[in-house]
C-alpha cells in the first residue's frame, strides 16, 4: 500500500534515519488499516499490529497515541495548509470555492492510493465514531474550517451561523464524494465527483 503523498514527496531530501521512521510508521498503519479491514476494529489489538510489523508495543505509541490514529493517519500539517489556502485564494472565488480547492489540493492523489481509501472506507462504514478523525486528517477539520472560513469573510464564528454551515456543508461534500467514489468502483474519476458536489452545493450556497 503506497504512503500519503504528503510522506513520501521528499523522501529523498530526507536520511536514512528519518526514511526508516516514516517506513515503520507506514507500516503500522497499514497493517492497523488492513487488520481493522479484515475482523473489524474492534477485533484489533496494538500488540497484534506490532506483532506483524515485527516492532515492538513501545515502537508503535512511539508513532501513534492510539489504534485509531494508526488507522486515520492524522497529518497535522494538513489542518494549517488548508488554512492557508481557504485564506490566500483569489479574493474573487467565493468561500465555498476556496474550500472546494484547498481540500481538493490536499486530495489530489487520491486516484493513485485508492487501495487504502477503499480500505479506510470499509473500516468507517463499520466504525462511523473514527469518520470525524479520518476527515480530519484530510484536512476537512471542522473547527479548522470554520475559524478559516469566518476569518475570510471577516465574521465570527461564534456568533455568525454562515461560516460553521459552510465549513459543514464542505465537509458533508468531501464525505459523499469520497463514499460515492469507492462504492461505485471508481468507475468516475474522485475529482469529477469531487466537483459535482460542490457544484451541487454552489446552487444553494454563495457568500
Amino acid at each position: 500500500m503506497s504512503a500519503d503523498h504528503s510522506d513520501s514527496a521528499d523522501d529523498t531530501a530526507l536520511g536514512l534515519r528519518e526514511r526508516k521512521k516514516r517506513a515503520t510508521r507506514n507500516a503500522l498503519a497499514d497493517a492497523a488499516l488492513r487488520m481493522a479491514a479484515d475482523r473489524g476494529i474492534e477485533n484489533v489489538t496494538v500488540e497484534a499490529v506490532t506483532d506483524a510489523v515485527g516492532v515492538s508495543v513501545r515502537t508503535f505509541f512511539n508513532y501513534f497515541p492510539c489504534l485509531e490514529d494508526a488507522i486515520t493517519r492524522p497529518n497535522h500539517d494538513n489542518a494549517e495548509r488548508t488554512r492557508r489556502a481557504v485564506l490566500n485564494a483569489p479574493e474573487e472565488l467565493t468561500a465555498l470555492n476556496a474550500l472546494r480547492e484547498a481540500i481538493g489540493q490536499e486530495l489530489a492523489h487520491i486516484e493513485e492510493d485508492h487501495e487504502r481509501w477503499e480500505l479506510q472506507m470499509a473500516v468507517l462504514r463499520e466504525s462511523p465514531a473514527l469518520l470525524s478523525g479520518f476527515l480530519a486528517a484530510r484536512g476537512a477539520d471542522e473547527r479548522a474550517l470554520v475559524a478559516a472560513v469566518a476569518e475570510r469573510l471577516g465574521r465570527d464564528p461564534d456568533t455568525d451561523l454562515r461560516p460553521r454551515l459552510l465549513a459543514l456543508a464542505t465537509i458533508a461534500a468531501v464525505r459523499a464524494s469520497v463514499e460515492l467514489w469507492v462504492a461505485s468502483g471508481r468507475t468516475r474519476t474522485f475529482q469529477s465527483i469531487y466537483r459535482e458536489a460542490f457544484a451541487s452545493l454552489a446552487a444553494g450556497l454563495s457568500d
